[in-house]
């Protein structure tokens, strides 16, 4: 099946900029240790928040630390790809099956650190129980399948899927670990998706990124 690149693959997609040096615009290292599991305050109480509202929320490159550039994401021009050996993640390339498409109030920006790291966080907007439905269904449909291929114009790369723990914040998480081989490079990404009342963090890049950065992130996403 063909589907654009969506929040359904920036994992894998992340994983493809760090092996080819493509420029796709959604958008390498071994797995952190485990994340404190230290609790903040949520976001349970809040209403759907705007698209304006979320950017505002986005990380900053300043938040980040010395080293970080930040460029908004680009909303065309992303290349086709074919998700080929995952019935479940298939099902999810239409528009209209695609959760995340279902929710007009998102932001988005993506981070370049130093060597050239990528670090994608994703905010989304929608009443919980949508929210939790939605974002459950693309977490169950990516951790389907053990290994998959993703297939482009230029490329095919091999992916092997590991779900992961993910320390207890907000309302719900889930965390996945995606090792993606490309020509015989690899590298390895962590996508962890956090709900929080109406908002939902996706964050995605390297495990160690991901680790260090994601309590900020969602204590910024929930602040009041």
């Amino acid at each position: 099946m063909r589907l654009r690149h969506s929040a359904i693959l920036t994992s894998t997609c992340l994983a493809l900029w760090a092996l080819t040096g493509c420029s796709a615009p959604p958008s390498d290292s071994a797995p952190a240790g485990k994340q404190a599991e230290t609790p903040i305050a949520t976001a349970g109480d809040h209403g759907v928040l705007p698209s304006e509202r979320l950017a505002d929320r986005l990380l900053t490159a300043d938040d980040l630390g010395p080293g970080y550039t930040a460029r908004p994401a680009a909303t065309t021009g992303s290349p086709e790809a074919s998700v080929e050996g995952c019935p479940q993640l298939e099902q999810l390339g239409s528009a209209v099956d695609n959760p995340y498409a279902m929710f007009p109030n998102q932001g988005k920006r993506v981070f370049t650190g130093a060597g050239g790291t990528q670090l994608t966080e994703e905010l989304y907007s929608a009443p919980p129980k949508e929210l939790a439905a939605g974002a459950g269904r693309i977490m169950t449909a990516m951790g389907a399948c053990p290994s998959y291929q993703l297939v482009t114009a230029t490329t095919v790369a091999e992916v092997r899927t590991q779900t992961v723990p993910v320390a207890r914040l907000g309302d719900e998480q889930w965390g996945q670990v995606l090792t993606v081989t490309v020509g015989g490079r690899r590298t390895i990404v962590q996508q962890t998706v956090i709900r929080a009342g109406a908002v939902l963090l996706v964050l995605s890049g390297s495990p160690a990124e991901v680790t260090v950065h994601g309590q900020a992130a969602l204590a910024k996403a929930t602040a009041r």
